[in-house]
């Protein structure tokens, strides 16, 4: 899906020197009030297939707004799944705020974002649809002294080739702003899908906004990031992260009508309450992942420039890739701490596998935890191998085998389908001799501890129903038959060993437990193959 209207570079550049050519000025909190409403909508329609990340994106953006854009809390509304009424009753009531705030400060200022479906018309709210016109119409009526909005969005781009309208006020926060203007930015052009991936647990284009409005964006390095600054960020990130999708290249779009001069600031670095530093020595894709694993921020810094990310306090994981190197480390940012990126503190690390899921996104990973993504294991073992003798029977005990069928569901725990087959042994007595197997189909799952290297220890369990099926043969007769279903399951633990790229060898301890039968354990080793490039 390819756009009518795609941003050039000529288009960027000019945007950039129209934010980098005005003057600076003192700062002046004080006499600026913000308004942000932010709306997250999942459901787009019976014919859209939902949506996983649009609400977590919406919240996050409001988050970003409140601790580094100059947003009270008070003065931030987010609504999740809202109706076309609700949210135009939203926008009636920020109008209202808007005017009420005018009358005590200086300057007034409002963002509205959105994340959901939408198509060439509008923005999708479950069935009902508002149109562009409408919500173009719905945010120029808000009068404040600074407008704009931000569509993450499938053909949102579709806002930016509307005509019409003379300059509003603009998006300022320095104290010779004179300019009058508007700014709509879309996560794509139109006719363009906006694709969101399970690996940033949200959207491309926001993902990327959001580590640009961190402080990435900050090309100038005055720890301000601009609204040209943080548009071209989100951009190419945007563009290079979905090229190699099947949904292809995304590119975001952004209609701008400003007049006056002074700087668009879209976040202050320097009022969030830790920071990390990345050093001018630094040339390569860096990676940061909370203390949850949750992507943070995702951007490539070029040497010579010095980058300082705005974060909360709190436990971080660094991934620095360099060519062919991947470093890693941990680090704790405390109240108010800005903490340097220490080269010395990074240790080599597996380089992060990669795959596409069916969909729109690729699934690029931040953990080296598995390199497979399904699993398949044949297995056999032994157990009561021992010969036991009475004056009237004779028992042989026997092996066990079986076949493994795992799907990871996230990097450290799997699903399984289990064949399970057990062999009763042999027993003799004075008139017959019987044998018997139990085969077991089983669904459980196994838990693997997030460890580097090709060791992978698990334990994990399952449960199902065991056939029972024996042959009786005696001094005159044979029958062989079914025995009988019964209830059970297994209890596991062991080791997968992974031997290059697509094969591995697997140890575990069973514990088989059966209705109406003794419990059993079984050492069995196994062989395997690992199929897809990694989850």
């Amino acid at each position: 899906m390819k756009s009518l209207r795609v941003v050039s570079i000529l288009g960027l550049g000019l945007l950039a020197q129209t934010v980098a050519a005005a003057p600076q000025a003192p700062e002046t909190a004080g006499r600026i009030r913000r308004l942000a409403l932010v709306v997250g909508a999942n459901r787009g329609g019976q014919d859209r297939a939902p949506l996983r990340y649009a609400v977590a994106d919406a919240e996050r953006f409001a988050g970003l707004l409140t601790r580094m854009g100059g947003v009270l809390p008070a003065d931030s509304l987010v609504l999740r799944e809202p109706t076309r009424a609700a949210f135009i009753d939203a926008l009636t009531g920020t109008r209202t705020r808007a005017a009420a705030a005018k009358a005590q400060a200086a300057r007034t200022e409002v963002v509205v974002y959105f994340s959901g479906h939408a198509d060439e018309r509008g923005l999708m709210l479950g069935r009902e649809v508002m149109t562009y016109p409408e919500l173009r119409q719905a945010i120029s009526a808000i009068g404040a002294d600074i407008g704009i909005a931000i569509l993450d969005a499938c053909a949102s781009g579709a806002i930016t080739r509307l005509k019409g309208g003379r300059p509003a006020p603009a998006f300022l926060t320095d104290d010779s702003v004179q300019v009058q203007g508007y700014a709509f930015l879309t996560s794509s052009s139109e006719n363009e899908a906006a694709q969101e991936a399970e690996h940033l647990q949200g959207s491309f284009f926001t993902n990327a906004l959001l580590t640009g409005m961190r402080g990435a964006a900050d090309a100038s390095g005055d720890g301000k990031v601009t609204l040209g600054e943080a548009y071209q960020f989100a951009f190419a990130e945007t563009l290079v992260q979905t090229a190699a999708t099947q949904a292809g290249a995304q590119h975001p779009a952004y209609d701008i009508k400003m007049a006056g001069s002074g700087d668009v600031v879209m976040t202050d670095v320097r009022q969030n309450s830790a920071s990390l530093i990345l050093g001018p020595e630094y040339d390569g894709r860096f990676i940061v992942m909370d203390g949850h694993r949750r992507l943070i921020a995702e951007l490539v810094k070029p040497r010579g420039r010095r980058v300082e990310l705005g974060l909360e306090p709190g436990q971080y994981q660094v991934y620095y890739e360099q060519e062919k190197a991947l470093l890693t480390g941990s680090l704790r940012l405390g109240e108010g701490q800005r903490q340097e990126l220490v080269r010395e503190g990074l240790m080599p690390a597996n380089r992060r596998p990669t795959t596409r899921r069916g969909g729109d996104e690729p699934a690029k990973q931040a953990t080296d935890n598995l390199d497979g993504r399904w699993r398949l294991v044949f297995q056999g073992g032994v157990t009561n191998t021992s010969v036991s003798t009475t004056a009237t029977t004779t028992r042989v005990g026997g092996a066990s085998g079986g076949m493994q069928f795992s799907t990871w569901v996230r990097p450290d725990l799997a699903l399984d389908l289990r064949i399970h087959s057990i062999d009763a042994g042999v027993v003799t007595t004075t008139h017959s001799t019987t044998t018997g197997t139990d085969v077991g189909y089983l669904v459980g799952a196994r838990y693997y501890p997030i460890l580097r290297g090709a060791l992978r220890p698990h334990v994990g369990g399952s449960m199902g129903a065991f056939n029972q099926t024996g042959t009786m043969t005696s001094t005159t007769t044979t029958f062989t038959g079914l025995g009988g279903t019964r209830f059970g399951g297994t209890v596991e633990g062991g080791l997968d060993c992974r031997l290059g790229g697509h094969f591995l060898l697997n140890l575990d301890g069973i514990m088989t437990l059966r209705e109406n039968r003794s419990s059993r354990f079984d050492i069995a080793l196994g062989f395997g193959f690992i199929f897809g490039s990694g989850r």
